[in-house]
């Protein structure tokens, strides 16, 4: 069995530390009998798209998502188009049709599940509290055997105690329900991912607490260690302390190239010298249980309401779309507005200089370590509706993406550590090479290194390549060729119609 450990937001930054001071031993074994390294991650370096960048093998050009949202300036909207969420085949639904049995657990981007050859549990910050498994009836079980939770019930400004607590229990059970299921499906590949393990690092780093976190893992990392299996660990992304908060739309704002309706900031600023903002209003609906209230609320409400530390992050109807130049989302994309591409490509090439020439008022530090073009970093179907530049933010610097903060450089005063492009890798077991530190790894390789392992053609739409070197020489899967199939879209065509006959319409 291969069995692959998705840690959201790891990185040896964050482990090494604890892995020298003995805390980690499970994880400094593979790190000393395996094969590790970084792994570099699409930009903007977040969960969402780069759980997918992993299980597609394609990057955001081809997903057709670019972060948590999408901005179009000719509808003049902020969107997520979620849909395309399942539009490109997965690793799952490779070796699913290959008659491999497979599990999946907790990967972002999976909800509602899809059916397998096996199972899975859906995952993510998106995920509901029902309907997140396949086969349904997994859902009661899990529930009932293992009191399943899919996120913590409190929130770090309602109680951090009892949500590090929760977060640890979730980890936990995550680990339990996955080797259990794991000896009842007799699977040959098993995907469980740790998002949660993300939000320790956000708001705690490198605390004791989030090493106990850590510490859990790295148990349950042992058992699979003492199976007779291969093993990968992986994270879609990395992590650093913030030392810089750059609001990049208030830069914007103060150099013209970004204009806002008063009306809507006026509301928006009268409420937070009220003291109402979602991190208050999210204590007290965690507090009363008032979640299916809130959902009654008016979108156009809601989306007023400022972040303590972020300004307006729910911006559609603050944004003057018709003399706004530039606007970005949070963590680096940066959508542009002209008359023509001539204008378009003016306009760009003045905001990467300016951009790239930016430091910290206070440390005099970079803030932006590079600053791309959409055609530098994506391809596909979807670039036109790409960011128009994107940016690869500093080390120690968080970009915010709301709008109406009065300041354009910061401190935050949520988060401790901000997402960085290079994430990790490690790899244990009979077939990988021992003691070997690898580079030039992307997060695009993962899927094709996981079908050459079983034999299965890699379709030619996969951005990323099989890493052969990573397998020991006497491994058959050093020694297989890797095949390359001529398209996915026959695996395209299987899975829209499974869908039709799932929903009951053929």
């Amino acid at each position: 069995m291969l069995t692959v450990v998705g840690l959201d937001g790891a990185h040896w930054e964050l482990l090494k530390p604890w892995i020298r001071e003995g805390h980690l031993p499970n994880i400094g074994k593979i790190v000393k009998h395996g094969v590790w390294g970084d792994m570099e991650s699409c930009l903007p370096p977040v969960t969402f798209p780069n759980w997918k960048c992993y299980s597609t093998g394609k990057n955001p050009g081809k997903i057709g998502i670019f972060w948590w949202e999408n901005i179009d300036f000719r509808k003049r909207r902020i969107y997520h188009p979620f849909s395309r969420k399942f539009e490109n085949p997965e690793i799952w639904d490779y070796l699913s049709s290959s008659g491999k049995k497979v599990g999946v657990i907790g990967v972002p981007g999976t909800y509602p599940p899809k059916k397998v050859n096996g199972f899975m549990i859906a995952g993510g910050p998106d995920v509901e509290e029902q309907g997140f498994t396949f086969p349904k009836e997994l859902e009661k079980i899990i529930k009932e055997r293992y009191g399943w939770k899919n996120r913590p019930q409190s929130s770090f400004s309602v109680s951090e105690e009892r949500n590090i607590e929760e977060i640890q229990d979730i980890i936990d059970t995550q680990f339990k329900v996955a080797k259990a299921l794991a000896k009842e499906y007799q699977l040959d590949f098993l995907q469980i991912t740790s998002f949660h393990i993300n939000s320790m690092h956000h708001f705690l780093w490198d605390d004791e607490k989030t090493r106990e976190c850590w510490e859990i893992i790295d148990c349950h990392i042992g058992d699979f260690m003492r199976e007779d299996g291969n093993l990968m660990l992986i994270s879609d992304h990395g992590s650093n302390e913030i030392e810089t908060v750059f609001n990049i739309n208030t830069w914007l704002e103060k150099n013209g190239y970004l204009k806002t309706r008063r009306s809507g900031l006026g509301a928006s600023k009268l409420l937070f010298r009220a003291g109402v903002t979602h991190e208050r209003l999210n204590k007290l609906i965690d507090m009363f249980k008032l979640r299916r209230l809130v959902k009654k609320i008016p979108t156009n409400f809601v989306e007023r309401i400022p972040s303590s530390s972020e300004g307006v992050k729910k911006k559609t109807s603050m944004i003057n779309w018709e003399e706004t130049k530039a606007i970005s989302s949070g963590q680096g994309p940066l959508y542009l507005n002209a008359a023509n591409q001539q204008e378009k490509e003016k306009l760009a090439q003045e905001l990467k200089r300016k951009l790239e020439s930016l430091v910290d008022p206070q440390t005099e530090e970079k803030i932006i370590e590079k600053v791309y073009s959409k055609e530098e970093v994506y391809d596909g179907k979807y670039l036109d509706e790409a960011p128009d530049l994107i940016i690869d933010q500093a080390k120690g610097v968080h970009i915010t993406g709301g709008v109406g903060n009065k300041n354009v450089f910061s401190h935050s005063k949520k988060w401790r550590a901000e997402n960085k492009k290079w994430g990790l890798f490690a790899a244990h077991g009979p077939d990988f090479k021992s003691g070997i530190e690898i580079r030039n790894t992307s997060i695009l390789d993962m899927a094709p290194t996981i079908l050459h392992m079983f034999g299965i053609p890699i379709p030619r739409g996969m951005d990323g390549r099989a890493l052969n070197e990573i397998f020991h020489q006497k491994s058959a899967i050093a020694q297989r060729k890797v095949v390359y199939g001529k398209s996915d879209e026959k695996e395209k065509i299987k899975m829209r119609i499974r869908e039709l006959k799932r929903s009951g319409r053929i």
